[in-house]
């Protein structure tokens, strides 16, 4: 969302970033910075720090950064609209009235609309389920799931009668369009007969909350048996479900220590009625990366605890790495016999939850075990297949983490660990992904994950020299700078950066995303590494340009090396080589 330029400039003026910080942690002066333990991640070294002349933050422990939006974003765990009216408020501004153009306004109030139909919607299935004669299917499936009024109350449950046009009448009585109704996700059009009816009939109805407390849309579950058990509302205009997670509002003002990542509606309902309070819903098996930020912003740990059929724990498996690359620690409950989380704490309460809390396993040993999904470990074959996989996988691992999993493959095959240990010393902790699981067995490239790292530096620093001098951009311009940047961040900024008269770096990142932002505002790791912008710059392009001859060498290596080749295939790569080899000298 775009504000007016001058307006945001006065907004950034009066909550100058020092001050704002300042009101959450105490900073202290080291160097040209301000540092202080990451309030963001909880740390006991400080490692976050601020830089008043470039208005930005980063931490270089958790990698959050940016402007005071993005500060106020996470600590707050607001949107970017609501970050700008929280620092609005702060100072007592008023909120301009040309956001941006008549388009813009349109669309924000045709947003407001669709927030205004999924509350009147949710108030509508709320009353249906109260009500003596519609409500009574879903009161009788809600006391078969033991739903009590206090928890129907606190997730806010409904009742979707089984009519087609029940909450259609109710809704365009009280003003709303059949447009916005289709928009909002609570209709659905029947283009042969160019009709629309109700989304959900004869349906329990979980309202989906999102963390600024707006009904987002539904899922809707039927009373019996028949399939598909659940609908849920599509991707519109104010919901996406890539971007949500069911229950997490009722964590928004909370300290928690960790959160439980659960599949379903009534896995989170379940074990809240149990006693476990925070656990949230990942609405659906397939975690994704904007999820695994958004846990970030609350807590450091997370508990997946899928079901325990084969589906639940494949997608454990994808869930792992996403929540492990975002900087989370990760453990794993399992459950026994293929239960699912509301299941099992029916049988066993809350004490048994936690008992499996504790046991959790960590990734890696949960990665080890995933490996066995599929096979007979008390048939030979599969069980030297396991061993030579997980082995392989082990010996990828740090010395100390070897010798415990490797103890593990030994209690599920009956392998000495002796025998373990050299097989995985054979394998050189380097195998084919596995397609059982998912994993890339062993996969560690150390090498390779080096030489992005040493590109993103150079690419980093290249930038800190141009935003420091303007004949250091000068000089990247002129020598095809931009074809080298291979960061989209990078490349968007120095975009922006050749296109601008005048350039304010606070307000750029202010306005991206939040990836973005954090990886733009990591340039403050190389302010140290620019003492000569110029010489810098052109020293960056050099080795950047060098990093490039060298990727093109070895993909020509490479197609050299494939047996299918022609003479005159091999002959033109030959060629090609020996011109790149050249132009090294």
């Amino acid at each position: 969302m775009a504000f007016p330029s001058a307006w945001l400039d006065e907004l950034f003026s009066k909550n100058e970033i020092v001050s704002v910080i300042s009101s959450y942690v105490d900073l202290k002066p080291k160097g040209r910075k301000l540092w202080a333990c990451c309030p963001l991640h909880g740390e006991k070294t400080p490692s976050f720090s601020v830089s008043p002349d470039k208005q930005l933050f980063y931490c270089f422990g958790c990698h959050a950064g940016g402007t005071v939006v993005q500060f106020i974003m996470d600590i707050e765990r607001l949107t970017y609209p609501e970050a700008i009216r929280f620092l609005a408020d702060r100072v007592g501004m008023q909120m301009p009235e040309n956001v941006n153009d008549r388009e813009l306004k349109l669309a924000q109030a045709h947003k407001k609309r669709l927030y205004e139909a999924t509350r009147a919607a949710a108030r509508y299935y709320f009353e249906c389920f109260t009500d003596p004669e519609l409500g009574k299917p879903g009161r009788e499936y809600a006391q078969k799931r033991g739903l009590t009024p206090e928890i129907v109350k606190r997730f806010g449950l409904g009742y979707a009668p089984d009519r087609w046009d029940g909450l259609l009448n109710r809704l365009t009585r009280e003003g709303f369009t059949k447009k916005e109704l289709l928009d909002a996700g609570l209709l659905v059009h029947n283009e042969q007969k160019d009709s629309v009816y109700d989304a959900y009939r004869g349906r329990m109805i979980f309202p989906i909350i999102g963390v600024n407390g707006q009904v987002l849309g539904f899922g809707a579950r039927v009373l019996g048996d028949e399939k598909p058990k659940y609908i849920n509302t599509g991707d519109t205009p104010i919901y996406n479900k890539r971007n949500n997670l069911y229950g997490l509002y009722l964590h928004k003002n909370e300290k928690l220590s960790d959160l439980i990542m659960v599949e379903g509606y009534m896995d989170v309902i379940g074990l809240y009625k149990a006693g476990v309070l925070n656990a949230v819903a990942s609405l659906g098996t397939a975690l994704t990366q904007q999820q695994a930020r958004l846990l970030k912003r609350y807590v450091e740990t997370v508990y997946i605890a899928y079901d325990g059929d084969a589906a639940g724990q494949n997608a454990t498996v994808r869930g792992l790495d996403i929540l492990k690359g975002e900087g989370l620690e990760v453990r794993v409950i399992t459950f026994p016999d293929d239960l699912d989380p509301d299941e099992y704490v029916q049988i066993y309460g809350k004490s048994g939850f936690d008992r499996l809390k504790e046991n959790a396993l960590s990734l890696n040993e949960f990665k080890v075990r995933s490996m066995a999904n599929g096979l007979d470990l008390n048939a030979e074959n599969d069980r030297e297949r396991y061993a030579v996989r997980a082995c392989a996988f082990v010996a990828s691992l740090q010395p100390i983490e070897q010798e415990r999993y490797y103890k593990v493959i030994a209690s599920l095959t009956g392998y000495a660990v002796e025998a373990l240990e050299a097989q995985g010393a054979r394998s050189g902790g380097v195998v084919l992904k596995d397609s059982a699981t998912g994993l890339r067995r062993g996969g560690v490239r150390r090498r390779n994950d080096s030489l992005e790292n040493a590109r993103t530096v150079l690419e980093r620093t290249l930038l800190a020299a141009c935003i420091a001098d303007r004949d250091a951009l000068e000089t990247a311009k002129s020598t095809g700078a931009e074809a080298l940047l291979k960061t989209e961040a990078f490349r968007n900024l120095f975009a922006a950066l050749c296109s601008a008269d005048s350039f304010s770096l606070a307000q750029y990142v202010a306005e991206r995303p939040q990836e973005e932002a954090e990886t733009v505002s990591a340039l403050l790791r190389e302010e140290g590494a620019v003492q000569n912008a110029v010489r810098t710059a052109k020293d960056c392009i050099l080795r950047l340009r060098a990093e490039e001859g060298q990727a093109v060498l070895s993909d020509l290596q490479r197609r050299l090396a494939e047996p299918e080749l022609s003479d005159a295939e091999r002959e033109q790569i030959l060629k090609k080589i020996q011109a790149q080899l050249k132009a090294k000298k």
